[in-house]
């Protein structure tokens, strides 16, 4: 077996120095991006509490046509300027979702015609009004130059 010549295992020995010292630099001067600051708003609404076990607002109905104009009202308040932070209880065995992780649905731009609803009797008869424990809860904040956004989203709950 042959050796190295003295000059090649130098050479050898400076790239792997290098490599090892630009492998240390790069990590050391690597940071991760800044979450930019939120732009001033006009208006704040602040609805129920942050925290380890949050206190949730129920919406106006247990419904998914609720859920739907809750997300309704989230995607125009976002679309004219607006920004939130939301976190949301679909009910209570769900898996919540962390506030600043919730995306909402926004309406289709396409219509469909329907052209038969089937309801069970069951639905027909169960009172409005009534509280379920599986009623859509939402938490936290959002922010608009908008008054009519932010009212839009608080028409939204109970």
């Amino acid at each position: 077996m042959k050796t190295l010549s003295g000059t090649f295992a130098f050479k050898l020995a400076l790239l792997t120095a290098i490599a090892i010292v630009a492998a240390y630099a790069v990590r050391a001067f690597a940071t991760a991006t800044p979450t930019p600051a939120p732009a001033t708003q006009t208006f704040s609404l602040e609805f129920g509490t942050k925290g380890a076990n949050p206190l949730y607002v129920d919406l106006a109905s247990q419904t998914q046509a609720a859920k739907d104009a809750f997300d309704k009202a989230l995607c125009t308040l976002k679309a004219n300027g607006g920004q939130y932070e939301v976190g949301f209880l679909a009910n209570p065995t769900a898996q919540p979702t962390p506030i600043g992780q919730y995306d909402p649905t926004c309406p289709p731009t396409a219509s469909i015609n329907t052209d038969k609803i089937t309801t069970s009797e069951l639905a027909k008869n169960a009172p409005a009004e009534e509280s379920s424990a599986y009623d859509p809860n939402a938490v936290y904040r959002v922010r608009s130059n908008s008054a009519a956004d932010i009212k839009a989203v608080l028409d939204t709950f109970k």
